[in-house]
């Protein structure tokens, strides 16, 4: 097993003997990391609710899922995919009252847990994300990870555990035929029966131009006039997305003392680069231009930064900043209460011209915002200008960590 960096704390979480929530859409990697973690403890009890008789006995008598644990009396109890049954929480919630039990809890989804007014344990449990992997973990088990055909091969196919695994024997067809698969079964069946969606093909073409315009600044107007469908329909179709776990939303950064007429929708990233190609129709690497490497290359590099946070648990937020007269930059990092600004480039030769967007945001906000950087596809870091940095982009997390 590839060793994740939420480990760590989920072990910590463990020893101190609280309960968790870990969230993270299908096929990240969930139960496989709580089973590996939970090997090294002893009277351990499992329920998986992706399990149709189990999910339907606990349904029609839901006392015998508290009697089965006060007869156990387990010191650990694993609950995979809660959000099947979401009404337990409240089973789970006396179980921790009364005997102080620890639940480590996963679900794919927080619609339900949402939609229902779920008991969420407050106070009880610590939340967790885990995402599909993040550079380090991806770097751990890659063969020739600098290069730009392995970087290529990567914005193609995502970053999904079993996907990743694959990609190093080289079985495209089989990750081809599993992306779309992920697409057409989880994205489209199973949230079409999330909001009980009558016209399918409005939602297939939502789902496909919805890919298409990730990474972009977003009018859900100009949408609903290009789908045709209403304007209510496709906000509510992002929230179904978002609340499922399969888009990212990415706000502006507007300063409250900015003097710029600057952007206020915000971005939507998918999940997984991969599962994006999948949903777009695009999962290939003949015939793409310049262009779309470049958009998945920025999109990528988004999901990369955040995944560095939530894979610490580290409280570190994801922003873009546009001026509508023109200067923008693609990402901005607020961490440790400074603003770090970052462009990116599918390039291996960046120019100093390509930091121009940069050196205005530093100058507009340099009380605090010291330096940038430029993340590109070459194989050393540059200083481009004295408080600009090109990086490579699998140097990207020495932004932090220096």
């Amino acid at each position: 097993m590839i060793r994740r960096n939420l480990e760590n704390e989920l072990k910590e979480t463990i020893e101190n003997h609280y309960s968790f929530f870990l969230f993270g859409p299908r096929q990240t990697g969930k139960t496989t990391l709580m089973n590996a973690i939970l090997e090294h403890y002893k009277n351990v009890m499992s329920y998986s609710f992706l399990n149709v008789s189990l999910r339907q006995r606990i349904e029609k008598q839901p006392d015998t899922f508290k009697q089965e644990i006060e007869a156990a009396k387990p010191g650990i109890i694993l609950l995979d995919e809660v959000q099947k049954v979401p009404k337990i929480l409240d089973e789970v919630q006396f179980l921790i009252d009364k005997y102080n039990m620890a639940f480590f809890i996963s679900a794919s989804s927080a619609r339900k847990l949402k939609r229902e007014g779920v008991n969420l344990l407050g106070g009880r449990a610590i939340t967790f994300k885990l995402d599909p992997f993040d550079l380090v973990e991806r770097q751990s088990f890659t063969q020739h990870f600098n290069r730009i055909d392995t970087l290529k091969k990567i914005l193609t196919y995502g970053d999904l555990p079993r996907i990743a695994l694959l990609l190093e024997e080289n079985k495209i067809k089989l990750i081809e035929n599993l992306l779309r698969s992920y697409v057409e079964t989880f994205l489209e069946e199973e949230i079409r029966q999330e909001i009980l969606v009558r016209d399918v093909g409005v939602f297939g073409n939502f789902l496909q131009v919805a890919a298409e315009m990730s990474g972009k600044i977003l009018s859900f107007r100009e949408l609903s006039q290009d789908i045709g469908v209403s304007y209510k329909t496709i906000s509510s179709f992002y929230t179904i997305l978002h609340d499922c776990l399969i888009i990212e939303e990415i706000p502006s950064l507007v300063p409250i003392s900015s003097r710029r007429r600057l952007s206020k929708s915000s971005k939507y990233l998918f999940f997984d680069i991969g599962t994006r190609n999948a949903a777009g129709e695009t999962l290939s690497s003949q015939g793409v231009d310049n262009t779309e490497w470049g958009n998945r290359f920025e999109q990528w590099i988004g999901l990369l930064l955040i995944r560095y946070f939530r894979s610490r648990n580290l409280n570190g937020k994801l922003y873009y900043w546009r001026d509508h007269n023109g200067p923008e930059v693609d990402w901005v990092v607020e961490w440790n209460n400074r603003w770090i600004p970052i462009e990116v480039k599918f390039s291996s030769n960046p120019q100093k011209k390509h930091t121009k967007h940069l050196q205005t945001f530093l100058e507009e906000y340099n009380q605090k915002s010291s330096s940038g950087y430029l993340i590109f596809t070459g194989e050393r870091p540059r200083k481009i200008q004295e408080n600009i940095i090109a990086l490579p982009w699998f140097h990207l997390y020495d932004i932090f960590e220096k």
